[in-house]
């Protein structure tokens, strides 16, 4: 029996910082580094430790590319090295604005599988990426 992934959720293409949920009928907008930053925890179900998140810079500049409105390549890497850099703030806020951009369009029970959370193991991820049995 295959399995299918109903939570995750649709990112159009012509629609920047968009994210459908099929299954809830809800829209949620996140911002050029909120949308990047769910988008690459969507890719990667295995995790991501806070710490290394400069290891998919690659991966996170190509994101943050099709995501923002600007095509200053400067503007673009000076938002992502602060995402990045040494002290975690920037990383920490901007999965608090997720968190609360989801709970309040599908209150906070509903809300819970788009979180992305720290694991027991360390690594950060969201359930939205593991498909449903």
């Amino acid at each position: 029996m295959g399995t299918s992934n109903k939570r995750r959720p649709v990112v159009p293409e012509p629609l920047r910082g968009y994210f459908f949920l099929p299954a809830d009928g809800a829209e949620i907008r996140l911002n050029p580094t909120e949308a990047s930053l769910f988008r690459l925890f969507l890719a990667h179900p295995e995790g991501i430790s806070a710490g290394n998140l400069s290891l998919y810079w690659e991966e996170l500049r190509q994101i943050y590319g099709q995501e923002s409105l600007y095509d200053d390549i400067g503007l673009q890497e000076n938002a992502l090295k602060s995402l990045c850099a040494g002290p975690k703030t920037i990383f920490y806020s901007n999965i608090s604005r997720i968190k609360k951009k989801f709970t309040d369009a599908l209150g906070p029970k509903r809300a819970a599988l788009f979180f992305i959370h720290r694991s027991p193991d360390g690594l950060y991820r969201t359930e939205a990426c593991i498909p449903e049995r």
